[in-house]
């Protein structure tokens, strides 16, 4: 099972570009579940229009009105039992999304969330963090991911009964999902360089293992466009796989 997660920028520089060059990205790898953030109206529109995703995927979009200039969206080619959106405390309209599946026999459960931005807000996103962890506390198959906004400072608020996907797959790779030794659009956004990993996977299972884990969209969406990337962020794809009975 392959999982993705894609922050896709809300602005709206070069957006139908970026919003075509993201959709072409996961056409190729085509992950079983999606979930993404800073989702506008018209990114909404071209992700759903998209060939293969009106003939594969369900999806779940929570985006505009109340919840301000852009929201977030699931995309599924797995039947979903039942999802639901769920607003945080927040100054941002943040929230998250959970979908609920049965795989196999067994329930498994998918969180999008997008916590609170901005480096003053880290008791805000401690906040956040624990009302959505504690959400799917009793579940068993779970993995949360998307937009965490945590500074390396911060990450003693991970929860101690998930694993961070990335380090525990490559822990000698940064993994960084805002880099702008890499992403020339982000650098030129802010005239400054900044190197954090944002975005992640966190799977707690007792049924599935990471096996692999990748960064999407590192490439500018065109050789003409070479300061333009998909978006100011990496998405992050990971590999699940079962877990065999005689392993566990």
């Amino acid at each position: 099972m392959s999982l993705a997660t894609y922050n896709i920028w809300f602005n709206g520089l070069f957006a139908r570009q970026r919003y075509e060059a993201i959709a072409a990205i996961l056409a190729a790898e085509a992950p079983d579940v999606m979930v993404f953030q800073e989702v506008t109206e018209p990114a909404l529109t071209v992700l759903l229009a998209q060939p293969w995703v009106r003939a594969h995927y369900s999806s779940a979009a929570v985006c505009g009105g109340r919840l301000g200039h852009y929201g977030m969206l699931l995309l599924s080619r797995i039947p979903v039992d039942r999802v639901s959106y769920t607003r945080l405390p927040s100054n941002l309209s943040r929230g998250y999304l959970t979908a609920r599946y049965t795989i196999g026999g067994r329930a498994f459960t998918v969180v999008g969330l997008h916590l609170e931005s901005g480096k003053a807000a880290a008791a805000v996103r401690d906040r956040q963090l624990r009302l959505v962890v504690d959400s799917v506390r009793s579940h068993a198959n779970v993995a949360i991911m998307g937009d965490f906004n945590l500074r390396d400072a911060e990450n003693a608020i991970l929860p101690a009964d998930f694993a961070d996907v990335w380090p525990m797959l490559r822990p000698d790779e940064p993994g960084f999902t805002e880099d702008t030794t890499i992403n020339h659009m982000r650098y030129d956004m802010k005239d400054k360089h900044r190197h954090v990993r944002f975005d992640r996977v966190l799977l707690k299972a007792d049924t599935w293992t990471a096996h692999s884990v990748q960064l999407l969209g590192r490439e500018p969406v065109a050789p003409e466009l070479p300061r333009i990337f998909p978006s100011d962020h990496f998405g992050v794809q990971c590999t699940l796989k079962r877990v065999s009975r005689e392993t566990r």
